[in-house]
């Protein structure tokens, strides 16, 4: 994978892997962990190149425990995908209706990111859809879109309520999203920014870009009479003849 100049990613990510510490803990939560452990692997190299017995021995654990938890590397990369976008919708499904659009929006693109970055699913991100059957493709574009209509709602109500301003909701959606979803292509985990300074710094930036320009722009339902008054222009003075 390619990596931002000066940054050794895949050492960095391999080194980070959570192995197994050999504590029986229950299925699921076993699964969850592995989950994140192959986040970070998927961090240093692409899931094509590796086998069974690779990502198990980046692990610490043998390629039968592995296939005890998933049945191939489709199913690992489909729970990936799956626990990457569960982590957003639970951002969203915990806002505050009491904030305003423009907060709760902030809010869940920083969840979103740490989501992102600190949880192990930079390099999901960077796979490809196709490598899932048709079942699983359909079941995580269906969440996703779940997400992404989310966003669109806070959009939709900032600019209902005159604090935010953009020509097309589903195109600011897609421009903010997007911009998020281009972070495993640059971000470095011994960059000069902490996690947390990044999600910050990203979520004022993209918040800014669909919020009025203007502050008269923040009340677009004000009434006629409360607009600037019309100025009639003087009829121009005749010129002498010649």
């Amino acid at each position: 994978m390619q990596t931002p100049e000066g940054c050794d990613f895949a050492e960095t990510a391999v080194a980070s892997a959570r192995l197994w510490s050999g504590r029986r803990t229950p299925k699921d939560l076993r699964r969850a962990q592995i989950l994140r452990s192959v986040g970070d692997v998927l961090s240093a190299s692409r899931l094509s190149s590796l086998s069974m017995v690779d990502i198990a021995a980046r692990l610490g654990i043998t390629k039968g425990n592995l296939y005890y938890y998933f049945n191939d590397k489709q199913d690992i990369l489909y729970h990936c995908h799956m626990r990457s976008v569960g982590i957003s919708l639970d951002a969203l499904a915990t806002l505050d209706p009491a904030d305003s659009p423009d907060q709760q929006l902030r809010l869940l693109l920083v969840r979103h990111i740490m989501g992102i970055i600190d949880g192990g699913m930079a390099g999901v991100l960077l796979t490809d859809l196709e490598s899932l059957s048709e079942q699983q493709r359909n079941s995580y574009v269906k969440r996703r879109d779940e997400f992404e209509a989310g966003v669109r709602r806070l959009i939709k109500a900032g600019i209902e309520q005159g604090v935010m301003a953009c020509a097309d909701v589903n195109l600011a959606g897609r421009t903010i999203l997007g911009a998020i979803n281009w972070i495993p292509k640059w971000y470095c985990p011994s960059g000069p920014l902490s996690s947390k300074e990044i999600a910050a710094g990203m979520a004022d930036q993209l918040v800014r870009s669909v919020q009025p320009a203007h502050p008269l722009d923040r009340h677009p339902r004000t009434k006629a009479a409360k607009a600037s008054p019309k100025v009639t222009a003087k009829p121009a003075a005749r010129l002498p003849s010649l």
